[in-house]
């Protein structure tokens, strides 16, 4: 049985990742910030995997910033391959290091951490994320079409000049070259992944006690299905994935010969609309319509389309060398739908 960790694991991709991973016969050790977050994880997740959650531990790593905070739990566990999904996702921090730290030295050392202390570890996968890929300076660019060849031309100094979306956007850039650059650099035993994935919607898998602490692109969701959302918000991005789908992504990056040392967007190669979120909650749970928002917001159409189109993304180098299948927009509304159901009932 292949030994895994999965950092962040009380997160909303990681809790799918781990449940892929079970369910693929992994033994799966995640890195939480604390027991509680550790027994809660294993709690929310039990009924998913059955069974093989006994191949599932945690490890407590309170500070994944710290240039030592994963030492000790790669020196004492053999691990065939680590998934780095542990990146703050906060857009309005008050301090641009609140997330470009974070980000970046969290990369840099959990790489050195494994290069030293891991030489069992023959791959490594990071989450990065789309605001590595995109070019946000361009606007809906209708008609360009993403890969993986593209890259944020966003400047160190933009990231830090105090704007919380720089920050964000600068912090998955500086990131995920921070992490080529190490493996460019220091030529470890390990190669590297790095997985791209927009926006990320669906099923809520992760201990979720309230609606108040779900993940960010999940509450904008629950705003949109429950009515305190008025009207649809103008849209920035315009490409996702399913939450499962970036989740299977991990996994099968562990296992694909020739993913190694790639970068992959993971994303549905059809755009989506912030209409498309109203129309497909208004059509599947009927109780909840007449309180979702339909007032179109100024610059597209009848659709929801930006009017003159917009970018979308090639997706088929994950098709290709990971074999993975997409979901499409609909059902992944509905299975987060369905999945907070009853945080909606009891609120």
């Amino acid at each position: 049985m292949s030994k895994i960790l999965v950092t962040g694991g009380n997160g909303f991709v990681a809790a799918q990742v781990i449940i892929a991973a079970l369910k693929k016969d992994y033994q799966v050790v995640a890195t939480v910030r604390n027991a509680e977050k550790g027994e809660q994880t294993k709690q929310a997740l039990s009924s998913r995997v059955g069974d093989k959650i006994a191949n599932l531990s945690f490890a407590i790593v309170p500070v994944i910033e710290s240039e030592h905070a994963f030492d000790e739990v790669i020196k004492t566990n053999s691990f065939d391959a680590v998934l780095h999904t542990a990146t703050p996702f906060y857009l309005n921090a008050k301090d641009p290091k609140e997330i470009v730290v974070p980000a970046v030295d969290s990369t840099k050392f959990i790489l050195k951490s494994i290069q030293t202390y891991g030489p069992t570890v023959k791959r490594v996968v990071i989450t990065s994320s789309f605001a590595s890929v995109v070019d946000p300076t361009t606007g809906y660019r209708p008609g360009y079409v993403y890969t993986e060849k593209d890259w944020n031309p966003i400047s160190w100094e933009q990231t830090n000049a105090g704007d919380p979306i720089d920050a964000y956007y600068g912090a998955k850039t500086w990131a995920e070259r921070a992490a080529w650059d190490y493996v460019k650099e220091n030529n470890p035993q390990f190669d590297l992944v790095t997985l791209c994935p927009p926006m990320i919607y669906g099923e809520v898998a992760q201990y979720t006690p309230s609606a108040k602490s779900l993940n960010t692109s999940s509450v904008s969701l629950y705003a949109v299905l429950t009515g305190q959302q008025k009207e649809i918000e103008v849209q920035h991005v315009m490409i996702f994935t399913n939450v499962q789908d970036i989740a299977q992504a991990h996994v099968l990056a562990l296992e694909a010969p020739d993913a190694g040392n790639k970068r992959f967007l993971i994303a549905n190669d059809v755009p989506f609309t912030h209409k498309a979120i109203s129309d497909a909650f208004i059509k599947h749970f009927p109780s909840f319509a007449p309180n979702v928002p339909t007032k179109l917001p100024e610059g597209v159409d009848e659709n929801g389309v930006p009017i003159g189109g917009s970018y979308r993304a090639d997706n088929s180098l994950s098709k290709n060398i990971l074999g993975l299948q997409y979901q499409n927009f609909e059902d992944t509304m509905v299975q987060f739908a369905n999945s907070v159901s009853g945080l909606v009932e009891s609120s």
